[in-house]
């Protein structure tokens, strides 16, 4: 391990700054991606992307952000008993940068490749990076702490360089071309790697096994009581028959979804087992207690990143349809102005203070001039602009790096009066606080539901992520160090690989969250041919240029018939205009209600659909590929289908979300707080021996 006296960075090991640029640029090419991917999948194939609808896309977040943190735990043992860290980080960043890299192909297969490759090489580098952080400070060093403090602004840098670079061009200039500068990115991150391995020869490394061989075979000691210890083999075998029954009852539909969950329980069956003996034969009372509430903590974990991860899900697809996103231009240049005087503002005063960050803060603010720059030169050219969805997805990161020590000095501040800031409370006060940002989406989805078509304000949207970072900032930080302090010394790793787990659980349930946010959109197929068409000017443009059809309008029930209106080129829309195709599932033809038509109507007459209030509609058509059908319009040779959406019903159904996650989040931190005593207790005093420890020095150092 390095020396106290290596001071080459910041007052701290050379190898911190490795680390530091390594993960920044990593962070930069995962967070840019994560901006990308639902506005990718859910962007019409006309605009490059998949064509899907928002709930597939969403769902697709879910998997992929939890296979991300899941996958740690498999990168972490390898680490531990096969390549040590710093060769596995290598390995991670080199399938990253190929993932990467087969991203930008145009292509399916490329799309799904890609995907895989990034979640394995995360896998490998994520887990690994941060120990080794860990292990450029001996014992007892003061400046770790600070260390990873550091770090996490590497962190929260790539990630905010992530959503206004990545983002502009992947929205601007092509999906592809975003893909592929993340990946530029990561090869940074590699290189820079690659070359500061001399300043981590002492960290890292494999640590080889020196126990006896005869040991190996207490490795094998938990699998076999798995099945001799009554609880433990009944708990496993019924969750793994029925992650078997999820599986298949659903295969021959294809339904990857339920195969996934399936295949999840099957995976954490047996973990679940162990996981019973261990705590039932193991540990002592005060151990067992303690981890009661390391696994009520998890639970914490799996209910704040289901809510906060919405960022990139529903959220980010929510911004780019609901959010009114246009602004002049004079604004931005006032933000950004703002925010270069920010950064050069704290390097002055870190100079009058004798600071060795000043420099930074002043590499900070010139940072963001170029980045200014270059998007008023290539992307923010005219006088009112529409900034990108994906660019948004910066805000959380922005206010980290402003806020995060605010928030840090807040709960420090509380400690050192005596006040209640122990962990499970910070806990329940940052999920409390993070809910109520909902809130702010809410009140953006009402303003966006009070006219056809309306947005919501963007200040809402930026209020909502202002919230979340500061529900972040008070739970996120003391997760870690919570484990640390509760989990038994011989299950410590264990214990970690499970709040990685459930960080990704929480990951899904955000996806799953999204995804039933979502109305199913109704199938229908263009019947109309190009003359149908010739009063409906834009309409006729498009089919006649062979680009996507898509138009909104009014749609109402006259008696038993179905009329739509085209607001946009005010015209009528007949109705036999479109057919409706036959829904099926698993080859089956599915009941009359059920139904693409039927189901719209049964919506428009729980929506009190008439000619005096109509309801609106969305319509969206891609050129399918030729066909020889006779009901294809003669002459046209093209078929277009997609979806119509009733915007009131869709908006109605966001609103809901927004609010059940307010109500959900913030009372269930209220019942943390509620039997706070009672979850302190079964700590056993370990955090009010630390906060006592912390007073004595605080109070040694003002008597001094």
């Amino acid at each position: 391990m390095s020396k106290s006296s290596d001071k080459a960075f910041l007052g701290h090991p050379v190898g911190l700054a490795i680390l530091f640029f390594t993960e920044m640029w990593e962070r930069f090419s995962y967070y840019g991606m994560r901006g990308l991917l639902t506005l990718y999948a859910a962007s019409s194939i006309e605009k490059g992307g998949l064509g899907w609808t928002n709930a597939e896309a969403i769902a697709l977040y879910g998997w992929y952000t939890m296979m991300v943190y899941v996958m740690g735990i498999p990168g972490g043992i390898l680490a531990d008993k096969v390549f040590g860290q710093k060769r596995m980080v290598l390995i991670g960043g080199l399938i990253l940068c190929l993932g990467h890299g087969v991203l930008a192909i145009d292509s399916i297969w490329a799309f799904y490749a890609g995907l895989i490759l990034i979640v394995l090489g995360v896998g490998g580098l994520k887990p690994n990076i941060s120990t080794m952080v860990g292990g450029l400070y001996r014992q007892g060093d003061p400046r770790r702490d600070t260390g990873f403090t550091i770090f996490y602004m590497g962190i929260n840098l790539g990630a905010f360089l992530a959503g206004i670079i990545v983002g502009a061009v992947g929205e601007t200039y092509g999906w592809h071309y975003g893909f592929g500068l993340a990946g530029i990115g990561m090869l940074f991150g590699q290189v820079i790697f690659s070359w500061g391995r001399k300043y981590l020869t002492e960290v890292g490394n494999l640590i080889k096994d020196e126990k006896p061989k005869d040991h190996i075979g207490e490795k094998t000691q938990y699998i076999k009581r798995l099945f001799t210890s009554p609880v433990s083999a009944v708990v496993t075998l019924l969750l793994s028959g029925f992650g078997l029954y999820i599986a298949l009852t659903n295969a021959t539909g294809v339904n990857y979804n339920s195969i996934g969950y399936g295949v999840l329980l099957l995976i954490f069956a047996p973990f679940i087992g162990i996981g019973i003996n261990i705590y039932k034969d193991e540990l002592s009372k005060i151990e067992k207690d303690r981890v009661a509430v390391l696994l009520i903590s998890f639970l914490i974990v799996i209910v704040f990143w289901g809510a906060f991860e919405q960022a990139g899900g529903l959220m980010n697809i929510y911004t780019r349809n609901k959010i009114d996103r246009w602004t002049p231009r004079y604004i931005l240049d006032i933000l950004f102005g703002i925010a270069a005087l920010f950064f050069a503002y704290k390097g002055f005063v870190g100079g009058r203070k004798g600071s060795i960050y000043k420099n930074y803060w002043y590499g900070g603010a010139g940072v963001i001039l170029v980045i200014f720059v270059i998007l008023r030169l290539k992307v923010f050219t005219t006088v009112n602009i529409e900034i990108p969805a994906s660019v948004f997805q910066s805000v959380n990161a922005f206010f980290i790096i402003t806020c995060g020590t605010v928030v840090a000095l807040f709960w420090l501040r509380r400690a050192t009066k005596g006040k209640e800031s122990s962990s499970i409370f910070k806990m329940a006060v940052g999920t409390i606080i993070m809910g109520l940002g909902f809130l702010a989406m809410a009140a953006a989805s009402i303003q966006a539901a009070s006219e056809p078509f309306g947005k919501g304000a963007m200040i809402l949207l930026i209020l909502a992520y202002f919230l979340h970072t500061i529900g972040e900032l008070s739970s996120s930080p003391v997760s870690l160090s919570f484990i640390t302090k509760l989990a038994p010394a011989k299950y410590a790793s264990i214990m970690m690989g499970v709040y990685f787990a459930c960080t990704g659980l929480g990951n899904k349930v955000a996806g799953a969250i999204g995804e039933a946010s979502q109305v199913e959109p109704i199938a229908i197929e263009l019947k109309a041919s190009r003359k149908d068409f010739k009063n409906t000017v834009r309409v006729d443009t498009l089919l006649a240029k062979d680009k996507d059809v898509s138009f909104k309008g009014q749609i109402y029930l006259k008696g038993d018939q179905l009329v739509l209106k085209n607001i946009e080129d005010d015209k009528k829309v007949v109705t036999s205009y479109f057919s409706f195709p036959v829904e099926k599932k698993d080859d089956k033809v599915l009941p009359d209600e059920k139904q693409n038509l039927p189901r719209l109507m049964a919506s428009l007459k729980a929506e009190n659909a008439t000619e005096a209030k109509p309801v609106h509609f969305s319509i969206a058509l891609s050129k399918a590929d030729k066909v020889k059908d006779a009901k294809t319009p003669k002459g046209d040779g093209k078929k277009y289908e997609g979806t119509i959406l009733i915007e009131e019903v869709q908006n109605a159904r966001e609103l809901k979300t927004f609010v059940y996650i307010t109500v959900f989040t913030v009372a269930f931190g209220l019942l943390l707080i509620l039997f706070l005593k009672k979850l302190k207790a079964l700590t056993h005093g370990v955090e009010e021996k630390e906060a006592e420890e912390a007073r004595r020095i605080a109070d040694e150092r003002e008597a001094s």
